[in-house]
């Protein structure tokens, strides 16, 4: 008879994995319930699971529990008795910290898809969703306030990375002229400014976002090479003579309105200029990155549309619209999520 201790295993044991994802939706659910119930700005002080409990009105030993398991989740922390809100993460969750303001919105839109992903075998069954008008994406408030959150997510890393990148390139240091496209803040331009100076650079966004911009532009000390531009990129004027265009994260519609765009973008821009654009694409094995498919299938569900192209058929965009493909730099490192960095030469 065999021994048992000495049997070799059927299998490679692969339940673990199998594991960890069937349990993403409680995972997914213990945390936006804890957004949901403002246990992080709640926490922003240490208090035992009771304390919560009766400042809740939740039920005390399911909530110990509860706790737990955002502690497991290394968003919560536990002296003794005592949670607190992990201090790394506090200026994204908790209310009235910096970062706070753009990820509620997207905490609150993860919460109200939660029904619809909970219904996806009839959803791939019989695509029977009410489909939200794409524009309603673009519906966002960009005062003071969120221009301001997304220059401080900005500048955890990926501009400073950005105008490191660009300003190797061989074409940078003798660029007279840059647009940024929906440059927002203008952190990007300013920066690019600052490494070539030789560099003019005007910021092209809606009216209203611009004023906010100048601001920026100020507080850097670049107004005599800095310059803004009120409009819309898809329609009104950019201007002409440019040696670099940007784009950072501007503009997702179909294809037939990338290219149109990209075609107006070309049109500005100077013999072997070149354009640089930051955006979420599919690899062309279209197996990852898992946050770019997720963001993708959601698209495709509510807005009847694609999110993210593939790297070739984001390629064959810009051929489509006067530019050669150069050059896919992953972000990611640098942006807390798969973001590339596509840089493109125009074609005569």
């Amino acid at each position: 008879m065999e021994k048992l201790a000495d049997k070799k295993q059927d299998v490679e044991d692969r339940s673990g994995l199998l594991r960890g994802i069937a349990m993403g939706l409680e995972k997914s659910q213990v945390f936006l319930t804890a957004v949901e119930l403002n246990v992080f700005t709640l926490l922003k002080e240490p208090k035992t699971a009771e304390a919560l409990s009766m400042e809740l009105g939740t039920h005390q030993e399911l909530t110990h529990r509860f706790l737990d398991i955002l502690v497991a989740l290394e968003v919560l922390a536990k002296h003794e008795n005592q949670y607190t809100t992990v201090p790394s993460v506090a200026p994204f969750l908790v209310e009235g910290e910096p970062y706070n303001l753009n990820f509620k919105h997207y905490w609150e839109h993860a919460t109200e898809a939660r029904d619809d992903w909970l219904n996806l075998k009839q959803v791939l069954k019989t695509n029977r969703l009410n489909k939200t008008d794409i524009s309603v994406i673009h519906e966002h408030k960009f005062d003071s306030d969120l221009i301001g959150w997304i220059a401080r997510w900005t500048m955890l890393g990926r501009l400073q990375a950005t105008l490191k990148i660009v300003s190797k390139l061989p074409e940078f240091k003798n660029s007279k002229r840059l647009i940024d496209l929906g440059g927002g803040h203008g952190l990007f331009a300013i920066g690019f400014a600052q490494e070539n100076p030789k560099l003019e650079a005007i910021v092209f966004d809606q009216p209203g976002v611009t004023e906010i911009t100048q601001g920026y532009i100020a507080r850097y000390g670049m107004q005599d090479r800095v310059r803004t531009m009120a409009g819309d990129f898809t329609k009104d004027d950019l201007g002409s003579g440019y040696d670099i265009a940007f784009e950072s994260l501007a503009h997702y519609e179909p294809e037939e309105k990338v290219v149109a765009f990209y075609r107006r973008v070309h049109a500005v821009l100077n013999d072997n200029g070149i354009f640089i654009t930051q955006r979420h694409t599919i690899d062309n094995d279209e197996n990852g990155p898992l946050w770019n498919l997720v963001m993708d299938m959601n698209w495709r569900m509510h807005y009847g549309k694609p999110f993210c192209f593939t790297n070739e058929e984001f390629f064959t965009i810009l051929e489509k619209s006067g530019f050669s493909g150069d050059q896919v730099i992953d972000m990611s490192e640098w942006s807390g999520m798969p973001i590339r960095m596509i840089i493109a030469r125009k074609r005569p």
